[in-house]
Protein backbone atom coordinates (compact mmCIF):
# COMPACT_ATOMS: atom_id res chain seq x y z
CA UNK A 1 0.00 0.00 0.00
CA UNK A 2 1.55 3.15 -0.77
CA UNK A 3 1.45 6.17 1.49
CA UNK A 4 0.22 9.62 0.99
CA UNK A 5 3.68 10.96 0.36
CA UNK A 6 4.57 8.56 -2.20
CA UNK A 7 1.23 8.70 -4.25
CA UNK A 8 2.15 12.78 -4.27
CA UNK A 9 6.00 11.96 -5.57
CA UNK A 10 5.28 9.35 -7.53
CA UNK A 11 2.41 12.28 -9.12
CA UNK A 12 5.04 15.22 -9.19
CA UNK A 13 7.63 12.63 -10.44
CA UNK A 14 5.18 11.87 -13.63
CA UNK A 15 4.36 15.57 -14.62
CA UNK A 16 8.01 16.74 -14.49
CA UNK A 17 9.07 14.17 -16.92
CA UNK A 18 6.26 15.52 -19.07
CA UNK A 19 7.07 18.81 -18.46
CA UNK A 20 10.68 18.07 -19.58
CA UNK A 21 9.61 16.61 -22.88
CA UNK A 22 7.13 19.29 -24.21
CA UNK A 23 10.17 21.62 -23.47
CA UNK A 24 12.58 19.51 -25.02
CA UNK A 25 10.34 19.57 -28.09
CA UNK A 26 9.52 22.98 -28.04
CA UNK A 27 13.36 23.78 -27.90
CA UNK A 28 13.52 21.25 -31.24
CA UNK A 29 11.18 22.78 -32.94
CA UNK A 30 12.65 26.36 -32.30
CA UNK A 31 16.23 25.13 -32.90
CA UNK A 32 14.67 23.96 -36.52
CA UNK A 33 12.86 27.27 -37.43
CA UNK A 34 15.76 29.00 -36.63
CA UNK A 35 18.17 27.16 -38.09
CA UNK A 36 15.99 26.87 -41.72
CA UNK A 37 14.87 30.53 -41.19
CA UNK A 38 18.98 31.67 -41.23
CA UNK A 39 20.02 28.92 -43.74
CA UNK A 40 17.31 30.76 -45.74
CA UNK A 41 18.86 34.42 -45.03
CA UNK A 42 15.96 35.22 -43.11
CA UNK A 43 16.08 38.48 -40.80
CA UNK A 44 15.85 37.62 -36.96
CA UNK A 45 13.02 39.91 -36.85
CA UNK A 46 11.53 37.54 -38.87
CA UNK A 47 12.83 34.42 -37.91
CA UNK A 48 11.49 35.90 -34.59
CA UNK A 49 8.07 36.43 -35.40
CA UNK A 50 7.73 33.25 -36.85
CA UNK A 51 8.80 31.03 -33.53
CA UNK A 52 5.91 33.24 -31.68
CA UNK A 53 3.62 31.77 -34.25
CA UNK A 54 4.59 28.36 -34.46
CA UNK A 55 5.30 27.93 -31.21
CA UNK A 56 2.51 30.46 -29.61
CA UNK A 57 5.14 31.93 -27.38
CA UNK A 58 6.44 35.17 -26.22
CA UNK A 59 8.21 37.37 -28.35
CA UNK A 60 10.59 37.43 -25.11
CA UNK A 61 11.02 33.32 -25.47
CA UNK A 62 11.28 33.93 -28.52
CA UNK A 63 14.63 35.73 -28.29
CA UNK A 64 15.69 33.42 -25.80
CA UNK A 65 15.86 30.81 -28.06
CA UNK A 66 17.13 33.04 -31.02
CA UNK A 67 19.86 33.66 -28.06
CA UNK A 68 20.98 29.82 -28.03
CA UNK A 69 20.45 28.54 -31.14
CA UNK A 70 21.20 31.39 -33.84
CA UNK A 71 24.76 31.20 -32.03
CA UNK A 72 25.18 28.10 -32.12
CA UNK A 73 23.67 27.84 -36.01
CA UNK A 74 26.60 30.42 -36.77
Amino acid sequence: MCTLFEEIAKEGWTEGIAKGKAEGKAEGKAEGIIETGLDLGLAEHDILIRLQKKLNISQQKAQEYFEIFGRQSN
